[in-house]
């Protein structure tokens, strides 16, 4: 899984074919790159995370891993 996200600066682009674009509120953007901030330096080390567009994917990950755990319960 990958998630892109594009830039909202005008300069509109679209996804490499086979991926889709994600669009989010700019409060819930903010909030998660004010998380991502935070957990940057430990995410890089342990995870290999070194993007914010890779943490958005590793969050999203984890969620619909819960989310099918929770449906095969």
């Amino acid at each position: 899984m990958y998630v892109r996200l594009l830039s909202t600066e005008g300069n509109l682009r679209t996804p490499k074919k086979g991926y889709k674009s994600i669009t989010v509120k700019t409060e819930d953007y903010d909030y998660l790159f004010k998380e991502w901030l935070k957990v940057k330096d430990e995410s890089s080390i342990k995870k290999g995370i070194h993007s914010f567009s890779a943490y958005i994917t590793y969050r999203l990950a984890q969620l619909i891993n819960n989310d099918k755990k929770i449906v095969k319960e």
